[in-house]
């Protein structure tokens, strides 16, 4: 069941278990479908950055808050391979029978899954900057983000407080976000760093932020610690064709990892950038990606 208003930047979707999925569309709501699963921490808003290419190229742009983040209720003991079955119910309830799938950093593990779970629905399968398995290495992974993966596998408690204290506790002011988004933007590569200078960029990364801390960090520590630990499949059992493009100056999700996954599933196509880093690949070649997976 749909509940809804005239925004479609905040559309919520009553699952039949009962949970709340919100999502956002955007580009044109009568072209071709493409479902988007937003990094980590962040929202549905993040589809914003897309609105004028998928509309440029006549795609419409389901973009899927998480559980947990954004307007989507938390599910317990959820596991990676439950989001396509939300996918498929959402896709059914929307009358469209196949569609594409792109993630962009934290969501790669989830386009990854609907590839694995349901590739008789997909038309095709995009990475953005995708996260790894863990287990793959993190080597060139920048320290904060170590960090974070180090915790949600040993110490998850620890994780919430430190989501919690070094970015939820800003979630309430845009202002106050995007100060923090423009200092830690110092400790990245020039390509992603000029993109927070940018003062309108800034303000969309920050709005989006706030958004994924709706309901606390909560969500956004079990999110962690899913990422952390085994996915509970493997890249290798991958059947369909899978795009992948990666910076590689990134330090978010490091090359060497990006590297490891294009070799690991069967049938990936993998484009690399000499001078890209984490966002600044998502962000300059929005047009290749959705024309590819489009095409």
């Amino acid at each position: 069941m749909l509940l809804t208003g005239s925004d479609k930047t905040a559309i919520v979707f009553r699952l039949r278990d009962g949970r709340l999925l919100g999502y956002a569309e955007f580009g044109n709501l009568e072209g071709k479908p493409v479902f988007y699963f937003h990094g980590y921490p962040a929202s549905r808003l993040e589809g914003r950055f897309l609105d004028r290419v998928a509309a440029r190229h006549g795609v419409r742009l389901i973009a899927v808050d998480r559980p947990g983040m954004g307007l989507s209720d938390f599910k317990p003991g959820r596991t990676i391979l439950d989001w396509p079955d939300d996918v498929v119910e959402l896709a059914d309830t929307l009358e469209i029978d196949r569609f594409a799938v792109e993630g962009m950093s934290g969501g790669g593990p989830y386009s990854a899954a609907c590839a694995y779970k349901i590739p008789e629905r997909l038309t095709a399968c995009g990475i953005v900057g995708g996260m790894g398995p863990i287990d793959l290495g993190t080597q060139g992974m920048m320290r904060r983000n170590i960090v974070t993966f180090f915790a949600a596998r040993r110490m998850p408690w620890l994780l919430r407080l430190l989501l919690w204290w070094s970015i939820g506790r800003h979630s309430r002011d845009i202002e106050n976000m995007e100060k923090l988004l423009l200092q830690g933007s110092e400790e990245l590569p020039e390509p992603d760093r000029k993109i927070f200078l940018d003062d309108r960029l800034r303000r969309l990364f920050a709005e989006e932020t706030c958004e994924a801390f709706r309901q606390g960090a909560k969500g956004l520590t079990y999110e962690g610690k899913l990422y952390a630990k085994p996915w509970g499949f493997n890249l290798k059992d991958i059947s369909m064709k899978v795009y992948l493009w990666h910076g590689e100056l990134d330090v978010n999700v490091p090359i060497s990892m990006g590297r490891a996954v294009a070799e690991t599933i069967p049938n990936c196509q993998a484009k690399f950038y000499a001078q890209e880093a984490h966002i600044s690949t998502a962000l300059n070649h929005l047009d290749e990606t959705i024309e590819t997976l489009t095409s």
